[in-house]
């Protein structure tokens, strides 16, 4: 299974509850009429917990798409179609300022249950996945937090011409799953081990409370 995530920002003047329901509605439905998508899930940004940023800013997001095929060819055969390649491109606009895909490699099949919490990362350096991943692991096990921990890995990225895009797309996007929500805010902390290992280790970096919207 291929999955690509997508940044998305909200177009400027449109509040939240707009982008939110237009998202939902009429584009949702419209991106279902690609073929091949097996998942299909919104995160919606409800706060932003912490952030890193660099000289060019830090990552500007209100919601990041979560789409599943059942490989990169089915995939690519969607992107291509006309509801891949036009309609969706040309009804994005409507609500959106800002569009960054992500095609990813991922090492969780089903969403666990729990408080959701999206970290997208750029990695400091020429840093190996496993030194990160041990790094966020030893993390979670210092803060005591017992989060869920799952990789999201940035194979390769795209943006839109007609839209803005990030300037440095994400390394990885780390989901984390909390049992409450008290515990996301805990684990975020300005003190804390997450906050910590993140600070060592990425250039921008930005932790989001996801309320989590499953389409298909």
């Amino acid at each position: 299974m291929i999955k690509r995530m997508t940044l998305l920002s909200r177009k400027e003047g449109t509040s939240t509850s707009d982008f939110r329901a237009y998202w939902s509605g009429c584009h949702a439905q419209l991106a279902l009429c690609m073929k091949g998508i097996t998942d299909y899930a919104q995160n919606r940004v409800d706060k932003t917990l912490w952030s890193k940023s660099d000289d060019a800013g830090c990552f500007n997001v209100d919601g990041v798409v979560e789409l599943c095929f059942e490989s990169d060819e089915v995939m690519s055969v969607a992107q291509a179609s006309p509801v891949g390649s036009r309609y969706i491109p040309e009804d994005e606009p409507n609500f959106l300022r800002g569009w960054s895909l992500c095609v990813v490699e991922h090492d969780l099949e089903q969403e666990p249950s729990g408080v959701k919490v999206i970290v997208a990362a750029a990695l400091a350096g020429d840093q190996p996945r496993a030194s990160f991943e041990n790094a966020i692991a030893s993390a979670n096990r210092d803060s005591k937090s017992d989060a869920t921990v799952s990789f999201n890995w940035t194979i390769r990225s795209a943006n839109r011409e007609r839209l803005w895009s990030e300037p440095v797309p994400p390394t990885v996007l780390v989901s984390l799953w909390f049992e409450d929500v008290a515990r996301a805010h805990t684990a975020f902390e300005p003190t804390g081990a997450f906050i910590r290992t993140l600070s060592e280790t990425t250039t921008r970096a930005a932790a989001y409370l996801i309320n989590r919207l499953v389409i298909k």
